[in-house]
């Protein structure tokens, strides 16, 4: 782990920590996947990496999976190469990444603990439409095992929140969100995903 990245653990709040905890005891030991997710800037991939140091688990993160063929797709169909909000973007180019990130984890799940560190709007949304739980959403979806462990983790931060830390963290694809927040706000974070993630995800974390 490099230094930058132990620092964002040791930031991690004592709540958000033992939550996070609390949620994989006894759930993923020496297999299965913790999936981890919420809007972009909730605090996933510190949690992740909290949760990796606990249990020893592999971390996938989305935004590593593929970053080279999403900024080129982007680019080409919209322009803007970091554009992940976009209808476009949900509807051409999310369903591989996460049917790829989603595949990959859970076979891998079959035999070593596994996290999954991703947003999972668009899965929270379908779970939700299915009427079932996200977890056994992202197993049919790949097509694993019924009886393979998944626990699902929805990092809950308010609109404020994750303002400050994408304003903090200065990265290139938060730019479009905060150049225009009130419509990112109004069309992402207050659009019910939310709502939602308390429904079908096992565990709801405030970050």
């Amino acid at each position: 782990m490099r230094a930058e990245d132990d620092q964002r653990v040791d930031a991690l709040p004592d709540s958000v920590r033992s939550g996070l905890e609390d949620a994989v005891t006894d759930r993923i030991v020496a297999c299965g996947a913790l999936v981890v997710c919420g809007f972009p800037a909730s605090g996933k991939s510190t949690a992740a990496q909290h949760l990796a140091a606990v249990t020893g688990a592999v971390v996938l993160d989305k935004d590593l999976l593929a970053p080279l063929l999403e900024q080129s797709v982007m680019a080409r169909l919209t322009g803007d190469p970091v554009d992940r909000d976009s209808e476009m973007y949900r509807s051409v180019v999310a369903p591989g990444i996460y049917d790829s990130l989603i595949g990959t984890g859970l076979v891998v799940a079959e035999r070593y603990p596994v996290i999954l560190d991703a947003p999972f709007l668009s899965p929270i949304r379908e779970a939700s439409a299915a009427g079932v739980m996200l977890g056994q959403h992202l197993r049919a979806r790949s097509g694993a095992s019924n009886d393979l462990p998944v626990v699902t983790v929805w990092l809950d931060s308010s609109a404020e929140v994750i303002r400050e830390r994408m304003v903090a963290r200065g990265a290139e694809r938060d730019h479009p969100k905060l150049a225009d927040w009130d419509a990112y706000r109004r069309d992402v974070l207050v659009g019910g995903v939310r709502e939602l993630a308390h429904t079908v995800c096992d565990v709801v974390i405030g970050s």
